[in-house]
């Protein structure tokens, strides 16, 4: 068992340990099961992405416009007053690279409420198959998560090599309801 810091050092070396190749399949792979998924969802359906760190899946060049092919909306999140603001995105072209390098809605994308999200793509570094989740410090996931009004699916997006078995959560520290790795969908037994 290790504590958040020694775990989050862990977690950041595995991931700089991977390859591009590897990283690169591994990513794409996420990207189908994730396309796969949202077909199973009605038009109009709001799924909130993530821009991805380096060492993240990407999802953002081949997954948007397969989203919009089949009726998605999406939103990315802006970071205003040390909270994730949600907003629509309907091409790459509304998309600039901002803090941390991470893919960010432009100043004109419309603001969306948080309850109107259907389905929101968590990161973090580290994931239990019970739905536990190491973020990387910030807290600006937990605290979307815990907003009164988000009643959004949770859906980590991980490597296989970020799923670990056991994590030490505290109190304000938020489960996830499924996790879509390159093997594909894992349904988490998270008890919030």
């Amino acid at each position: 068992m290790h504590d958040k810091p020694t775990l989050r050092q862990n977690m950041r070396e595995r991931l700089r340990g991977m390859d591009e190749g590897t990283r690169h399949e591994a990513s794409a792979r996420i990207a189908a099961h994730l396309e796969h998924l949202a077909a199973t969802w009605a038009a109009g359906t709001t799924v909130a992405l993530f821009g991805g760190l380096k060492n993240e899946p990407e999802l953002v060049t081949g997954l948007l416009p397969a989203l919009h092919a089949l009726g998605i909306r999406t939103c990315f999140f802006q970071i205003e007053h040390q909270a994730l603001q949600p907003r629509l995105v309907s091409s790459m072209e509304d998309l600039h690279r901002g803090q941390m390098n991470v893919w960010e809605p432009k100043p004109h994308c419309p603001v969306v409420d948080v309850a109107a999200l259907d389905f929101i793509l968590v990161p973090g570094l580290a994931f239990t198959r019970d739905g536990k989740r190491l973020g990387r410090g910030g807290g600006y996931y937990d605290r979307l998560l815990a907003h009164p009004n988000c009643r959004a699916e949770r859906i980590a997006i991980a490597f296989e090599v970020q799923l670990v078995e056991h994590i030490t959560t505290e109190f304000h520290d938020q489960h996830i309801h499924q996790i879509i790795t390159e093997s594909g969908l894992i349904q988490a037994a998270a008890a919030d």
